[in-house]
């Protein structure tokens, strides 16, 4: 009688921790649509502004590669950039057993999607560094196509006198910010 009063105990036991009924289980299903449906267009923004950030970051390293190996190499080295798929290639201008045709390179579609765009707005590719790290005025934006252009943090990336790569943020007009782009 002693064990059959334990397995009646047990059994009230299991029976008032059964889980969470349907109800609840459709409101929290609800609760969890709702919050995926506002937060899908800032994750959408976040990833699009995440590319420009990655492309611009790629873009401003190739070019000072381009620079450093124009002045480590003492010879004139170009960034040769592909602005349709946002790949680019570093190497000498005149080719020799110590400055190869292909220093350093990227490949197609590395760290960006085909939603990236690149504008030049004054400057041509490739962008030729001299052996004293000085190079013609390049002026390039890099944006995203797949958001709206007041949600796009688009940026800049420029090479100022002697040779400087900069990236700047157009949308700033705070001149004493230091993202500003100065014309």
């Amino acid at each position: 009688m002693l064990a059959d009063q334990k397995d009646r105990g047990m059994l009230v036991r299991y029976k008032n921790q059964l889980g969470v009924t349907l109800i609840e289980l459709l409101i929290g299903v609800a609760i969890l649509a709702i919050v995926s449906a506002i937060a899908a267009p800032s994750y959408t923004e976040f990833i699009a502004n995440s590319q420009i950030r990655s492309t611009t970051e790629s873009i401003r390293n190739g070019l000072q590669i381009a620079r450093a190996e124009a002045i480590k190499r003492n010879a004139s080295v170009t960034f040769t950039l592909n602005g349709s798929d946002t790949s680019w290639v570093v190497g000498c201008v005149t080719t020799t057993a110590n400055c190869p045709a292909t220093i350093q390179s990227k490949a197609p579609r590395e760290g960006g999607a085909g939603t990236v765009s690149i504008t030049v707005n004054s400057g041509t590719s490739p962008v030729t560094f001299t052996n004293l790290g000085g190079a013609s005025a390049y002026d390039i934006t890099i944006d995203n196509t797949s958001v709206v252009a007041a949600k796009s943090k688009e940026l800049r990336v420029r090479i100022q006198a002697g040779g400087n790569v900069r990236v700047c943020d157009p949308n700033i007009s705070t001149t004493t910010d230091s993202r500003y782009c100065a014309t």
